[in-house]
């Protein structure tokens, strides 16, 4: 029987709290296994997979371990190759940035309008890649490009999200002791809260309709 009033209230936060905990503890775990080089970006991928499941099926039962196994076995290459990817950008970026001193006064706000939109680009793209990832059936090529045209299509959502993470970044370097139990997990569920709901807006969009899916969405189109 479902509990209601103040105690119901306080056993569901209770759940969330524990839900929430457990799966940054496989996600620590997972990323260990990995070596942490290998295993970040898998176990990371397994946290947005479990929170997915979470958010489609409401008050169903999840089978976190399970999920968040296959996930992570299924999706270490693809997700890897988009690790190597960010990081190999970010290196250039970097690079780009730090010797922008180098040229002459004329080309510095020229080329300094160039890396900021780049950074704007990566940034709309990385907010949406973990949901699409996990939510749409396509290879990692089609994964990038539907999170930068939804991203582009929904900026403000994508400036939310990345509000959100920036938020928590701070947080947890205050009180870095609730990283091990919260870190990823809660800005999982928020993130894909959020990317959830404009992926059902795309849906609608569509289709003029919307349905609850079980399994990866093959398409979008924005």
């Amino acid at each position: 029987m479902e509990q209601k009033g103040i105690m119901g209230g306080f056993y569901r936060v209770s759940e969330w709290i524990m839900r929430l905990a457990y799966v940054n503890l496989l996600w620590i775990f997972f990323t260990l296994m990995g070596g942490i080089i290998l295993g970040i970006m898998p176990a990371t991928v397994g946290v947005f997979a479990v929170s997915r499941k979470w958010i489609m099926d409401k008050e169903e039962e999840v089978p976190v371990l399970k999920l968040f196994w296959q996930s992570y076995r299924s999706e270490f290459l693809r997700s890897n190759l988009l690790g190597w990817f960010l990081l190999i950008a970010g290196s250039i970026l970097y690079t780009y940035h730090a010797n922008l001193d180098l040229l002459p006064n004329q080309l510095q706000t020229i080329f300094q309008v160039i890396f900021y939109s780049v950074v704007i680009i990566i940034g709309i793209t990385v907010s949406f890649i973990f949901p699409v990832l996990v939510h749409f059936d396509v290879n990692l090529k089609r994964s990038i490009k539907n999170a930068f045209l939804v991203g582009l299509t929904f900026p403000h959502y994508a400036i939310l999200m990345l509000f959100i993470t920036s938020v928590s970044i701070v947080v947890f370097q205050y009180f870095p002791v609730l990283f091990i139990f919260f870190g990823v997990s809660v800005n999982s569920i928020l993130l894909m809260k959020i990317a959830y709901g404009v992926f059902l807006k795309i849906q609608v969009k569509q289709n003029g309709k919307i349905e609850e899916y079980n399994d990866k969405s093959e398409q979008i189109s924005v």
